[in-house]
């Protein structure tokens, strides 16, 4: 049952067949991605589309930010390179694979959490949201755990950033993994935790090791809070929260109903907080600011990746609310050479698909319902609506667990729908009937496709 769910079980190098590389990176005009290799839904290295694993995975061309991991955790919050700030990944420099991790003095300091009552005040008053994608108060989280009676509790770091057109979590392991892990001792110290597991999608070896390393060098300043790399095994659902706990437990990952949730009976029924790599990254940017006292401590920043038919694809600080147009001229710098936008996906597969003429939409939980991580992958012309549909289906169908039947059939009966209203009836079907986020998250992107295009996806 194992060796027939995980896609990456056998090691080796894969071939990228995300939206951005199968799609977009053609339409940028690099031409499709080449090779006979295994598929992988993402390698997250959109911005160079297309790519592919020919390297063997220590050698996985990595990307930087920049030269100091300081100004990349500052890019999280609001200070340092401030909202609208932008780093083009043209400008990035490229990382030797044995580079270390340092713990420099900056790091060190973030490491100075205050008691667990402190920490979560701190995080209630910046107003801090789940950044992965389900914008959930991360206070709100913390406080449930806290409050479960129960021997123990655990803080697992979601670092299965499976969604095509999102690279910020490897970024984030790679580049700064003290803030990770500083965010992880946060929340242990809010909820009462003494154990910790950051796991790591398989596509993201250097990003496991860089990880590691973290930790050993963290060793005497995280006190009896023990904490463990997990590796993935090739599963885009084990990125929802309840699948992910179960491919811990050593089983298939698929969703579990809720209630009970994860912070109420969690990993092997313990309380457990699971938080997306983003969001505790900026946790010791928040405490640090509710000790000096600052008057600002409230989060209203977004790192949002821009790929596909854009001029400097990269990584993107923009105040929630931005207009994605802006997003795309002033820090993509426009279309390709040669290119026309059509469209954009924002928020990967079970995101939201916006039209070229709708661009003016902002960049918000309240106006784009859905954009999830804030991934945006852009498309020309040579991307018909019919074609986007299909990878869409291609890829759900690819990764559903299996267990609902609605998403595992419904998922292969997009080239059989002929008719508009054959098409209403199965997203109908998919998205009512389905068991968890994933299935239910499958009909948003074509029902944009719909009212964007009409009859142009049946065809």
């Amino acid at each position: 049952g194992l060796a027939s769910f995980y896609d990456l079980l056998a090691p080796g190098p894969r071939r990228c067949v995300g939206a951005a590389c199968a799609l977009a990176g053609r339409a940028a005009g690099y031409g499709p991605a080449v090779g006979d290799l295994p598929p992988a839904r993402c390698l997250g290295r959109c911005y160079e589309a297309p790519c592919d694993g020919r390297a063997a995975p220590g050698a996985i061309p990595r990307a930087s930010l920049v030269a100091e991991p300081v100004v990349l955790r500052h890019l999280l919050g609001t200070a340092g390179a401030g909202a609208g700030a932008a780093v083009g990944v043209g400008a990035w420099a490229g990382v030797p694979p044995d580079r270390g991790v340092s713990l420099t003095p900056e790091a060190r300091a973030e490491y100075a959490i205050p008691s667990g009552d402190r920490v979560l005040a701190a995080v209630e008053a910046a107003g801090l949201r789940g950044r992965g994608g389900a914008a959930f108060p991360t206070a709100a989280k913390w406080r449930a755990a806290r409050d479960r009676p129960a021997p123990a509790r655990v803080v697992v770091a979601n670092g299965d950033e499976g969604d095509p057109g999102a690279f910020i979590d490897r970024l984030l392991l790679e580049e700064a993994p003290h803030s990770v892990l500083a965010g992880m001792l946060a929340c242990a110290r809010a909820i009462g935790s003494r154990h910790g597991l950051v796991y790591v999608r398989a596509e993201y070896p250097a990003a496991a090791e860089r990880m590691r390393r973290a930790i050993v060098e963290a060793s005497g300043v995280l006190g009896d809070f023990a904490v463990q790399v997990v590796e993935g095994a090739g599963s885009y659902v084990a990125g929802e929260e309840t699948a992910l706990l179960r491919s811990l437990e050593g089983l298939r990952a698929e969703p579990s109903p809720k209630p009970p949730h994860p912070a109420e009976r969690g990993l092997f029924g313990l309380p457990t907080v699971v938080q997306n790599i983003e969001t505790l990254s900026v946790v010791p940017w928040i405490v640090a600011r509710a000790m000096r006292a600052a008057d600002d401590v409230v989060v209203r920043t977004k790192a949002a990746c821009v790929s596909g038919a854009v001029a400097s694809p990269g990584v993107f600080e923009v105040e929630l609310g931005t207009p994605l147009s802006r997003v795309l001229a002033e820090g993509a710098g426009g279309p390709a050479p040669g290119c026309n936008w059509t469209m954009a996906l924002v928020g990967g597969p079970l995101g939201r698909v916006v039209a070229a003429r709708d661009f003016g939409v902002p960049l918000s939980f309240e106006a784009l319902p859905g954009m999830g991580h804030a991934g945006v992958v852009v498309f020309d012309e040579t991307v018909r609506p019919r074609a986007l549909a299909e990878h869409l289906f291609a890829f759900a169908r690819a990764e559903s667990c299996g267990v609902c039947t609605p998403c595992r059939v419904g998922t292969s009966q997009l080239a059989a729908c002929t008719t508009r209203a054959s098409l209403d009836r199965l997203l109908a079907t998919i998205g009512e009937g389905s068991l968890c986020g994933f299935g239910q998250g499958v009909p948003r992107p074509v029902l944009d496709l719909l009212a964007a295009f009409g009859d142009e996806v049946l065809r």
